[in-house]
């Protein structure tokens, strides 16, 4: 199968250091296997989106050398088709209505997962949310994590659309992936336990499961993960210094040492990168340089 792979930022603020190793390693990791690299706008969470940072995602990412194949894709557009599946779903018996409050939650955890009240007690109560019904959950071989078994307290029902009217983000990237052709997705590690629920969810679809890669993190100093809600700092597109990220980013990476000489141009420091690349090196841990 012809290899694609994505980036999908939410524009909920702009790319930084750590968004781009992810940039970074997915677009060079599709490339190696002369794929597609793919980029799609996760703006779902409209109350946290902005134009403004979707712009300045797309300006970065050019700047950087980053070049999507085929148009963006934004959530937005798509909201009619996930409400066609979460309502086939739930005319399958595969998802139903959860018109559970937040303490109404507290209340009906068994094992840290949800007791499915709603879904033995169900009432016309509005609004309601919609719960997946998990059947099975099946381990899965991370290119970078090695296997990755199934949990042993499972992953309970989740939500795949939102009780304020948002389609939850695991239905949407489920469909969008399918949709898109997608078939390789690397991305930080910050997500792998949601692997689980999306592979759920892809099976019950009868959709192909993809392949994993899931990146270490770069954290703040305070150990935290380095993102915008710990007010990471945009990344630079001044010329001068955005080889001087993409060569740290390959540092982190653990493509190259500091003392290495790279091109001073961004098309040669891609081309370069992309020559070298060798995902299997990249590091267990990411150390903040």
């Amino acid at each position: 199968m012809h290899y694609i792979g994505r980036f999908a930022p939410s524009p909920t603020g702009p790319l930084h250091e750590g968004s781009l190793l992810t940039a970074l390693a997915s677009y060079l990791e599709a490339k190696k296997h002369d794929g597609l690299w793919l980029l799609r706008i996760e703006d779902l969470d409209q109350p946290r989106c902005s134009q403004v940072h979707e712009k300045s995602i797309l300006e970065t990412l050019e700047a950087y050398g980053l070049y999507w194949d085929n148009a963006v894709m934004r959530q937005t557009d798509r909201i009619n088709r996930y409400s066609d599946i979460y309502q086939s779903l739930i005319a399958k018996g595969q998802a139903y209505p959860c018109r559970c409050s937040r303490t109404d939650l507290k209340n009906r955890h068994t094992l840290h997962h949800y007791d499915r009240y709603c879904l033995n007690n169900p009432t016309d109560k509005e609004p309601a949310a919609v719960r997946f019904k998990v059947e099975q959950v099946l381990g899965f071989n991370d290119l970078l994590k090695g296997h990755q078994p199934t949990p042993a307290q499972g992953i309970g029902d989740f939500i795949l659309y939102r009780r304020d009217g948002i389609v939850a983000y695991q239905l949407a990237v489920v469909l969008d992936d399918y949709e898109q052709g997608v078939t390789d997705i690397v991305r930080g590690s910050d997500l792998l336990d949601e692997t689980h629920k999306q592979r759920s969810l892809q099976s019950s679809l009868k959709y192909p499961l993809l392949n994993y890669a899931h990146l270490p993190l770069v954290l703040a100093a305070d150990g935290q993960k380095l993102s915008k809600q710990t007010f990471a700092q945009a990344l630079p597109t001044q010329p001068s210094e955005i080889i001087s990220q993409l060569k740290n980013a390959m540092v982190r990476l653990g493509q190259i040492d500091k003392k290495d000489d790279t091109p001073c141009d961004v098309e040669g420091f891609m081309e370069f990168a992309l020559e070298i690349w060798d995902i299997h090196k990249v590091p267990k841990v990411i150390k903040n340089s």
